[in-house]
């Protein structure tokens, strides 16, 4: 856990502001049709500015408008077909000896780089993103997930699932680094196994929405606060591991060393949660 924080507090320091130079903004949009493509793998790294995650419109396979700083980045997109499965690579390189990118994040300012990106709604789509210094907005509703891994380093992260997802994921990733990180709608990802792993920040889990099955979840932390907000239908114990991380749990009680719901024996579905913290609070709400 201490390397896992230390490492993403490196990523930050790299990812400081630097002296300010000539910019040349470009844009660029592309999207294909859904026609022949019965599944996707989407890889995206993305580093510095805003990034929008969305479904886009039916019939399509995805939809990029990005604007990006042509004098310090160069994107990259790679696809390829093999059969009726499909792959899309987004990323970035460094212009430079060096092929660092260096940037100086700013969004107060009213011109800055970004990333939209459009999901299919049709297709079932295994999504991995790795986030920089990003301000991030992630809607994941309508989108038929057979797999989501989010990474950042040091971003500030809005995760959501406002509607059901489609399809179903066996495993839901999450790793955050640096950052405040937000996800709602937890319930309606349809994810059999979750793992969370933080390093510093806050972070706030809401696990309200739609669930069909029983679900579990490994959630590490290492410094900061945890929220964690379940509905009042949905059976939740938790298996809690560290001495110096506090637990606020109003109505659960402890049976057979692990922290129950009122709920836990007659709920219709069950979310199972090991949690390892290391220093800081935890707090279960349950939401209204």
């Amino acid at each position: 856990m201490l390397r896992t924080t230390l490492a993403a507090a490196a990523l930050l320091v790299a990812a400081a502001p630097v002296v300010a130079q000539e910019t040349d903004w470009t844009e660029v949009r592309a999207r294909r049709q859904a026609d022949g493509v019965a599944s996707l793998t989407i890889d995206v790294e993305y580093f510095a500015g805003e990034l929008r995650v969305a479904a886009a419109d039916a019939g399509l396979l995805y939809d990029t408008h990005l604007k990006y700083d042509a004098a310090r980045m160069r994107p990259e997109r790679k696809w390829s077909v093999d059969g009726e499965a499909a792959r899309l690579v987004i990323g970035f390189e460094g212009i430079g000896d060096d092929g660092e990118i260096d940037f100086d994040l700013d969004m107060d300012e009213e011109d800055h780089g970004f990333l939209n990106l459009g999901l299919s709604p049709d297709v079932p789509t295994d999504l991995r993103m790795k986030v920089g210094a990003a301000l991030s907005v992630v809607d994941l509703g309508g989108v038929p997930l057979t797999g989501l891994v989010y990474q950042t380093a040091a971003s500030d992260t809005e995760l959501a699932f406002g509607s059901v997802n489609p399809a179903s994921m066996e495993r839901l990733e999450l790793k955050v680094g640096v950052a405040e990180f937000t996800a709602t709608g937890l319930g309606n990802a349809r994810f059999d196994e979750l793992e969370f792993t933080g390093g510093l920040g806050d972070v706030r889990l809401d696990f309200t929405g739609e669930w069909s099955a029983d679900a579990s979840a490994t959630i590490e932390m290492g410094l900061g606060s945890l929220t964690l907000v379940v509905p009042p239908d949905l059976g939740v114990r938790i298996n809690k591991k560290g001495f110096l991380a506090s637990l606020d749990a109003p109505g659960f009680t402890k049976v057979d060393g692990a922290w129950q719901s009122p709920g836990w024996e007659s709920a219709s579905h069950r979310l199972d949660i090991h949690l390892r913290a290391a220093l800081g609070t935890i707090e279960v709400r349950q939401a209204s």
